[in-house]
């Protein structure tokens, strides 16, 4: 399925409000302070990447974006298991969060893939961030002593 470049970059940044969310939502949830302090920064980390792609789009799309996101963002809206539970301890939160920026990366790579020019290229970046993120993730995991 083929989709124009400015309804590809709508339908990232609505990802990223709702991968936003989702974190605000898991940081509530969690018990360990630190745990909720690195998950409303990885929130507000989420919040800066859509703020960016609304100036990107700028400079890639004519005209306006489409007045909302596709059926395309629903996969990514769907929190992992775990993500509305309570008394979360920081690996525990840490582990949902490496399954969402997974998840996240599925989805970008899968609209790279589907995209042609300028929307698959960008796709392809929004993959890459979405990466560096779960390796941050992946290391904070590991500084706690989790493992992963």
């Amino acid at each position: 399925m083929s989709i124009t470049l400015a309804q590809a970059i709508k339908n990232a940044i609505a990802a990223e409000h709702a991968a936003e969310k989702f974190y605000i939502r898991l940081a509530a949830g969690c018990a360990d302070e630190k745990g909720r302090k690195i998950l409303t920064d990885i929130a507000a980390q989420e919040r800066g990447h859509a703020a960016t792609l609304e100036a990107l789009a700028a400079q890639l799309v004519a005209g306006k974006l489409p007045e909302r996101a596709d059926a395309l963002v629903h996969g990514i809206e769907t929190a992992p298991a775990g993500a509305e539970s309570e008394n979360l301890g920081l690996a525990e939160a840490l582990e949902i969060a490496i399954d969402a920026e997974n998840s996240a990366i599925l989805y970008y790579d899968a609209l790279a893939t589907t995209s042609t020019g300028e929307a698959s290229a960008f796709f392809e970046r929004m993959g890459k961030e979405e990466e560096g993120h779960a390796a941050a993730i992946r290391a904070m995991l590991a500084e706690a002593g989790a493992g992963s």
